[in-house]
């Protein structure tokens, strides 16, 4: 008899780099495949109901301590979404109201996530930059590294599903789904539970903002983010 091998993906993510994109069109393949149900949710840390015989695909921002070491010793494979540090600032700020340096708090420590995991083997990488939430480019990806096979038909719809637009209008009615995550610290900070899309989710969508702050946050953000995010190719004017 044949068993069905589970999928642990680990779609770690800058903040602000469409890595919410990523993760529904990741959690749509898998949940089409009718041989294992599919657990998907946000966590930075390991919880033991994420084993078990279900795919599992965990969004994550923050997870060095626990979640790391799972992609590194080859239990979890890593997909990742990257975006210039600056633009990354300025898109916490604008969808959530962030300060700079809560922001820049937030994408430091997010950069550091998935710096790491950018040099494992097994990794899958997307850059905003390269436009991956446009089309199905990113769902045909998906889709191989999963080992499943979806008709082109079914990879449209997916990606259209989460498209900016598509993003957007949802966002704009969370309130009239039955359950909704509040933040604590924020309460008008509500997000789908299912979804992980936010209120206001979409930003201006646009590369290179970063060079309209003020020097002083120019050179901060290069401080802190600038030899990481060299790793992946992004450059700083000053």
């Amino acid at each position: 008899m044949n068993t069905v091998r589970p999928l642990r993906i680990l779609a770690a993510s800058m903040v602000g780099s469409g890595s919410t994109f990523l993760y529904n069109v990741a959690r749509e393949i898998l949940e089409s495949d009718p041989r294992l149900k599919t657990l998907a949710t946000y966590s930075d840390e390991w919880n033991p109901r994420f084993d078990g015989n279900h795919h599992l695909l965990l969004k994550s921002h923050w997870g060095v301590r626990a979640l790391l070491p799972l992609a590194e010793r080859g239990y979890l494979r890593p997909v990742i979404t990257t975006r210039h540090p600056g633009d990354c600032v300025c898109s916490d700020m604008d969808r959530f109201g962030f300060s700079f340096n809560f922001a820049l708090k937030r994408v430091d420590l997010s950069l550091k996530f998935v710096g790491p995991l950018r040099a494992l083997p097994d990794t899958l990488p997307f850059r905003y930059e390269d436009r991956f939430t446009a089309g199905t480019i990113t769902a045909e990806s998906l889709t191989r590294l999963f080992g499943l096979k979806l008709d082109s038909s079914r990879l449209t719809n997916i990606s259209r599903k989460y498209d900016a637009a598509a993003t957007r209008a949802y966002a704009a009615k969370l309130e009239s789904l039955p359950k909704l995550n509040r933040s604590p610290d924020n309460p008008d900070d509500v997000w789908c539970p299912i979804t992980q899309i936010h209120r206001g989710h979409i930003g201006k969508l646009v590369s290179g903002r970063w060079r309209d702050l003020p020097a002083d946050h120019r050179r901060a953000i290069a401080d802190l983010c600038g030899e990481e995010a060299s790793a992946f190719g992004y450059e700083f004017d000053d």
